[in-house]
């Protein structure tokens, strides 16, 4: 009998298909060799353990947030790092690749349709064709925790990385496309608004920092002329507020929502504020210095409004003035050196020369310029909510009980007494000489709040982990002028630079519709003007804006005018730090002498 033919050495039979195996003989052969024997029923050695390899030890999350925060500058805002870190007072560089040419054109225009399927259109007066309302679309929305401004490339600025910030038109005072809630629609003049789901906000363009100024709303689609109408089958009916918000406001929230806004509703005409209402009111006068009788800490007694004046209905004209200290009041409080003693006043009554032994004001914008939908935009980590902000704002704490329901025992931080001048937490100290006064059709209603929040840093911060910088002041931190809507409610806006046209006898003229009898706009600054601004500054110590009443458009000049300053010394600061001419620099976030 012959030997069985071997397999020819060094070659592995092929596996065979599931199929095949399922037919393959029980003793193997050389012609069918087996790919795999049955186990064998003697148990054998056990395998070795996997050796897996070390994973990586992450940091928790508040570690990780920690460290960001402490490491200033060379973190991330975005994806994008910053360069070496910058010293103090010095704005970040961030690596950013060079402007196309397409950067250097004048901004678009903004992209407005039309609401479907039918359009927005609201009433006006007798004579004047109904207005359409549209949506703004393809641009960059404010979110929590980032802020847009349009930019442009200049080659003016080199060493700033070219951009500069800029604006579409119209150029005046109105309500910010970018800083509005996106179920928001608008005249294409930016001055009307309005929304046709729950409550939204937009805040303006121009904000409130120091001194008095003042700006109107009018009912264009409010509560109904002859009172309030319950809600029917048909839904809701419209409803509008209005007041002053700061950045860190909701905007998918009414006005008077938290802590960082203070509102006034259409409805009963009452102040809203944690969102919690309240009554209008007369200051008491102050004590005269010296005066033996006691102060008394009671609230003053509230206004009872007339009939006519307990809603705010289609047509009423509401008179809004917002009064501030000087920033100079304003960061002693914020940074804790306020003396009720000492600073009695509001802080307006400059000394004749600097004082030396404080540092002046620093401006940092710490900004990266980004495209989107054919736009550039600077980008910026925005303020957020604070964690006694929230403590303060929440339903459970009781200002008058305190510190007894200030939070739960799991909280770290607790209040122990209500908002002060020198609360222990920056957020919750108040400004003295501050107020929120309310006018209707041009009669003073009342006093609906004093002594409002602090806004300058440290007492508005940015959210920790980001890369942002605490404590420093962009030039755009203060109350802005907000309104919001419901449920298909319209408000239109004035604040007194000629965004609000006012036709009569074929001409436009600019002006508000109800003014107070104070209100005093600005002298242009041309030469001839010398005597009248001397003669509207007498008695103040100098050329003084602060301690009257002014129109709130006025303030869109000062921005621009600002940010056209700090973009000079931003270039002046970083052509230093390159060297110079010369190479004579001295290093890094140096400010070129002027």
């Amino acid at each position: 009998m012959a030997d069985p033919i071997a397999p020819p050495t060094g070659i592995t039979p092929a596996p065979l298909h599931p199929l095949e195996q399922d037919h393959a003989p029980t003793v193997p052969s050389p012609l069918n060799p087996s790919t795999s024997r049955a186990p064998s029923k003697t148990p054998g050695p056990a395998p070795p353990p996997i050796q897996r390899e070390q994973r990586e030890k992450k940091d928790s999350l508040k570690k990780r947030e920690s460290t960001a925060t402490a490491s200033g500058p060379n973190t991330a805002l975005g994806k994008r790092k910053a360069h070496a870190a910058q010293a103090y007072p010095s704005p970040q560089r961030f690596n950013v690749p060079p402007p196309r040419p397409q950067d250097f054109e004048a901004p678009r225009a903004d992209i407005m349709v039309s609401h479907e399927p039918l359009p927005f259109e609201v009433p006006m007066a007798e004579g004047e064709k109904p207005r359409q309302l549209y949506k703004p679309i393809d641009l960059a929305e404010n979110k929590r925790g980032y802020r847009y401004q349009r930019a442009i490339a200049d080659p003016l600025f080199p060493h700033k990385q070219f951009y500069r910030a800029t604006s579409p038109p119209p150029h005046y005072s109105h309500l910010s496309f970018e800083d509005a809630d996106r179920n928001m629609h608008f005249t294409t003049d930016a001055l009307l608004t309005t929304n046709e789901k729950g409550w939204r906000m937009v805040r303006s363009n121009v904000c409130a920092r120091e001194g008095t100024l003042y700006y109107e709303v009018k009912m264009r689609r409010a509560v109904p002329p002859d009172g309030p109408a319950e809600a029917v089958a048909t839904g809701p009916q419209p409803h509008v507020r209005f007041g002053f918000a700061r950045r860190e406001a909701p905007l998918d929230a009414p006005v008077g929502f938290d802590g960082y806004s203070y509102g006034i509703t259409d409805l009963r005409f009452e102040p809203m504020h944690r969102s919690r209402p309240s009554k209008f009111y007369y200051p008491k006068p102050k004590t005269k210095k010296g005066s033996s009788k006691p102060s008394t800490f009671a609230a003053p007694p509230p206004i009872t409004l007339a009939p006519e004046d307990q809603d705010v209905k289609e047509g009423d004209v509401i008179g809004l003035e917002i009064q501030l200290p000087s920033l100079t009041l304003h960061r002693k409080i914020t940074s804790g050196i306020y003396n009720p003693a000492v600073d009695l006043n509001d802080g307006f009554d400059r000394p004749p020369s600097p004082d030396p032994t404080s540092p002046p004001p620093d401006i940092i914008r710490d900004r990266i310029p980004v495209p989107y939908k054919g736009n550039s935009y600077f980008e910026t980590l925005d303020h957020v909510p604070t964690k006694p902000m929230d403590l303060y704002a929440d339903r459970q704490t009781n200002l008058a009980a305190l510190p007894q329901t200030s939070g739960s025992a799991k909280d770290a931080i607790h209040l122990k007494a209500p908002p002060n001048p020198n609360h222990e937490h920056p957020s919750l100290r108040t400004l003295p000489h501050s107020a929120f006064r309310v006018y209707k059709n041009g009669k003073l209603i009342g006093t609906a709040f004093e002594n409002l929040l602090a806004f300058l840093p440290p007492a508005s911060a940015p959210a920790k982990g980001l890369g942002a910088r605490e404590g420093v002041d962009d030039g755009l931190v203060g109350y802005y002028p907000a309104v919001s809507c419901f449920a298909g409610g319209v408000v239109e806006c004035n604040f007194g630079d000629g965004g609000s046209v006012i036709k009569a006898a074929k001409e436009e003229k600019k002006g508000f519709w109800c003014p107070p009898p104070h209100l005093t706009p600005s002298v242009p600054l041309t030469s001839g003007a010398d005597a009248a601004r001397a003669e509207n500054s007498a008695g103040t110590g100098g050329f003084n804006p602060g301690r009257r009443c002014r129109p709130m458009g006025e303030r869109y000049a000062e921005q621009v005018a600002e940010d056209i300053v700090w973009d000079l010394v931003d270039e002046a600061d970083f052509f230093a730090a390159d060297g110079a001419f010369a190479g004579e620099g001295e290093g890094e976030g140096t400010t070129a002498a002027g």
